[in-house]
Parts: structure tokens; C-alpha cells; sequence
């Protein structure tokens, strides 16, 4: 383990600066009138057009009484009634068992009419919903911030925000403070939707520690923000090695929302490091002091090792050996890693270090409700697609969207967050249709059931509020879902 400054990657001038289809028309025509009719040009015709439709049903198989093939379009109305929210308002991050008796559209809320591709930031706190929308049309970006209680029947609105915005706000990466969110380009206040321009130049924030907002430039810069009574100002500035934001974006095993780790004594933040080509770091949020979590210069780059963010530390694995890390980024604990192709399911708790050591030498996940496994299918088969296993040492559940309300053929299931319900009866994941129509299913894992909605396929930025009210955006409208009532 090293701490302290590094080498800048080469072509880093110095640390001071910181920083379809083609159609070819034939060479000639000929006269085609004079050779129309002939027989031997009737005779070729007929074979060609027999060989298409032989062809063509083996391809493409009749299936004249398959609804799925005959919802090829969008065939939802935007402006169909909805049902309003009667549940819970319960958020305990697993899926109510009412989900086993279908999906309802609760209600809408437009956002730019006519924008069909606004940016969108949805975030939920509670009842409260947080909903950021940038319009790009025109030569000026609107961004508007709002805030809902979904706590009744229909949103009721906290307030609303509108402000001019001359650089574009990316919601990929963002933080959220004791009093704001914050993205690259803005800050908005969550108490009154005061929205306001950040100092750090576009950088992304990636962690709010110790009070300190960190922000990394994507390149090999890192910064520590604080902020006080005059606003914003930069506690310190740390090389990194090569960043990718992405580093956690396919973890689906611990479903981290927060790059902090701590032990109670050292609090650190993992940063956003391309671990293809560089060991994973920590940066101490008060110091900016960076520490590699291996020897760069004995990192297999051939063998890079996945990153597992835990409440307490660090695991990197490969194919073969897990390393595990405390908050300080001191190495604790070396073990063959056996993770067997398990996932688990998404319940909003963050391991520690030794519960993952235990699911990699093979234990159940102590901190999720189940674990979950893709099937290996034989040929032809097409159930189950998943197994889901219960951590409390209930008996396994197949999981099979095939019997659904729709009538699609699900063929795969899709690398997707995967929320299942107490006692795992209903099971809510992503799957690939025979089609290609893929989207989000609700599971009925005691009877086969599955329930399908095409304007949540349709959906984007996908936000859990409460176990039984689920909100995304469908082009210009935010739109959220909730079971059916009888």
C-alpha cells in the first residue's frame, strides 16, 4: 500500500497544471418487356416466391394468435385514466405482495410538453420526490427542479424552480447533502428549490463525506469542496490514476448508492477508477491523501479485478482470489473467491467486509433476502429463466415470465436490478423477449404468473418510492405505477 501524491500518467504535461443501408444501382439496364411473360421467367418467379415463404415460416414461425407479435407498436394511451395511489407509503426496499395481482398507472405528472428527450433526475427521500428536468430546445437550457409528497392519492407539490443554465447538467453521477443535491454544472436546495451554478468546472461529484463534496474531472483529478456561509471553496486538489465513472455500474451484488465507506475511526471514499489499467483507490475526503489499494506495479492489467464496495471497506476479486480492505485501505484478508455466477437481490443494505467473505467462500447472503442465479437452460428450453433462493433457508423459486398478461415469450433475463418480495412470492426483474421487446416483469414465483405493462416498458430513470408505488419518465411525463386494485 502507497499514500500520498503519484506519478501523473504519460502526456501529463506537469502536476502544476492540473488539470444504413447502401443501394447500388446496376452498371446497365436491359428491356424487361420482351421477356416478361416468357414461360421459363413465369416458371423461375414461382419457385423463387415458394422459396421465399418456406424460407420465411422457418425463420420467422406463424405465430397469428401470439399477442406479443401484435404489440410491436406503443399501445399504451398517455391519456388513459389512472388509477391514483391507495398503498402504504411504506419503503422497507422490498416489493409489496400486492404486485401479484398486476400493474396500475397511478398517475402522471408532464414535464416539457412537446420535449421527448428532456434530461431527467428523478430522486426519492422518504415521500418526498425529487424531480430535475433540463429541456434542451433552444439555444438556452431550462432546467427545472421540483418536489412532490407522494404520500396521497395524487402528488401534491412542494415547490418549483426554473432557472437558465449555459452548461449542460449530467445527472449521471450526483450527490445528495444534508441540505442539497448537486450535479457538475448546479446545486439545488431541497428545502426550497433554490437552484444554483457550483465552482468545481464541470467536474462530477462522486461522494459527500465528513462534509466535504468530492468531485473528480474524469481524467486524473480529484477535489475536495466545503462549504460555509460565503458558499463553496476548495479545501484541497489530488492526482488520481486514470478515472471511469462506471467502475460500479455493473456491481450486483452489494447495489451500493454511495462511494463512502467507514469503520467508525476512518472514513474514505472510493474513487472512480479505471481498474482495467490501475488497482482500485481511496481518497480521504479531509485530506485529499490518495492510497492505492495495490502495487501498480504488480497489478495484472490482463487480470483486472472487480471492486465490491462494503459499509466498512473494500473487496477487489478476480477469477480466483478476493482481497479484502479496510476503510483506511490497509489489507485484511486474502481468500479464493467463489461467487458461483450468484447475485443477489436489491434490499438497500449495504454489507460489511465479513459478510461478503462469507458469501464468497460460498455462505448466503446475510444482508439481502435471496440470491439469485441464472438457469442453465438445455436447448429448447425456456423455463425457468431464474432461480431465486431465500437467505432464510426457504426452498428456491423458479422464476418464469412466460405466463403473462401480454402474452410475450421471454427468452432472457437481462443484467437489471432485481427486487423481490418478503418470502420472495413476487419477483420484479428485467427480461428479453423472443421479439426483442424486452422490459421489466412482475413475478408471481407461487403460480407462474407474470404481469407486464407497456408503459412501464417504456419507462426511463426507474425510481423506487414505497414498496407498491414505482415512478419513471415515458418521454415527456414523469408516470409512476402502483398494483392493481380489484
Amino acid at each position: 500500500m502507497s499514500n500520498g501524491d503519484h506519478t501523473p500518467p504519460p502526456r501529463v504535461p506537469s502536476r502544476e497544471q492540473g488539470t444504413g443501408m447502401v443501394r447500388h444501382a446496376p452498371a446497365e439496364q436491359f428491356s424487361r418487356e420482351k421477356h416478361l411473360f416468357s414461360l421459363p421467367h413465369i416458371v423461375t418467379t414461382l419457385a423463387v416466391v415458394i422459396l421465399v415463404v418456406l424460407v420465411g415460416s422457418w425463420i420467422w414461425p406463424s405465430h397469428s394468435n401470439d399477442p406479443s407479435l401484435q404489440r410491436t407498436a406503443r399501445t399504451y394511451d398517455t391519456n388513459a385514466p389512472t388509477a391514483g395511489y391507495g398503498g402504504q407509503a411504506i419503503n422497507t426496499h422490498l416489493l409489496s405482495p400486492d404486485w401479484a395481482s398486476g400493474i396500475e398507472t397511478a398517475w402522471r405528472i408532464p414535464l416539457t410538453p412537446g420535449d421527448t428527450s428532456p434530461v431527467v433526475f428523478l430522486h426519492a427521500e422518504g415521500s418526498t420526490l425529487y424531480a430535475t428536468f433540463e429541456s434542451r430546445q433552444g439555444s438556452s437550457p431550462t432546467v427545472v427542479a421540483q418536489a412532490y409528497d407522494l404520500s396521497g392519492t395524487e402528488p401534491r407539490q412542494l415547490w418549483s424552480a426554473t432557472a437558465q443554465n449555459t452548461r449542460y447538467v449530467e445527472t449521471s453521477e450526483f450527490v445528495v447533502t444534508d441540505t442539497d443535491i448537486a450535479f457538475n454544472t448546479l446545486t439545488i436546495d431541497k428545502a426550497t428549490g433554490h437552484i444554483a451554478s457550483t465552482p468545481w468546472e464541470n467536474a462530477k461529484p462522486v461522494a459527500f463525506a465528513d462534509g466535504i463534496v468530492v468531485t473528480c474531472d474524469g481524467i486524473w483529478t480529484c477535489k475536495g469542496w466545503a462549504r460555509n456561509s460565503s458558499g463553496w471553496t476548495q479545501q484541497w486538489s489530488s492526482w488520481t490514476a486514470t478515472q471511469s465513472f462506471d467502475n460500479l455500474s455493473s456491481e450486483r451484488i452489494t447495489h451500493p448508492t454511495s462511494r463512502v465507506v467507514t469503520d467508525n475511526e476512518t472514513t474514505s471514499v472510493l474513487l472512480p477508477i479505471k481498474t482495467s489499467e490501475h488497482p482500485a483507490q481511496l481518497i480521504d475526503p479531509r485530506t485529499g491523501v490518495v492510497t492505492d489499494l495495490e502495487d501498480p506495479a504488480s497489478y495484472d492489467t490482463n487480470n483486472p479485478r472487480n471492486v465490491l464496495l462494503a459499509r466498512d471497506g473494500i473487496v477487489t476479486y478476480d477469477a480466483y482470489t478476493a482481497l479484502t480492505f479496510d476503510a483506511g485501505g490497509f489489507l485484511v484478508g486474502l481468500q479464493p473467491d467463489s461467487t458461483g455466477g450468484r447475485t443477489t437481490t436489491n434490499d438497500g443494505t449495504l454489507p460489511s467486509t465479513s459478510d461478503i467473505q462469507g458469501f464468497l467462500a460460498g455462505d448466503a447472503p446475510t444482508w439481502a433476502t435471496a440470491t439469485v442465479t441464472q438457469v442453465n437452460r438445455a436447448q429448447g428450453e425456456r423455463c425457468p429463466i431464474l432461480t431465486v433462493t431465500p437467505t432464510d433457508g426457504s426452498p428456491s423459486r423458479p422464476v418464469c415470465p412466460n405466463d403473462n398478461n401480454l402474452g410475450r415469450t421471454y427468452v432472457a433475463y437481462v443484467p437489471s436490478e432485481i427486487r423481490i418480495s418478503p418470502g420472495a412470492d413476487v419477483v420484479f426483474a428485467k427480461f428479453n423477449t423472443q421479439q426483442g421487446q424486452g422490459g421489466f416483469v412482475f413475478v408471481d414465483t407461487r403460480t407462474g404468473a407474470a404481469y407486464v405493462s407497456e408503459e412501464l416498458n417504456g419507462a426511463e430513470y426507474l425510481t423506487w418510492v414505497f414498496d407498491d408505488l414505482l415512478v419513471g419518465v415515458v418521454d415527456d411525463t414523469i408516470v409512476a405505477f402502483t398494483p392493481h386494485t380489484a
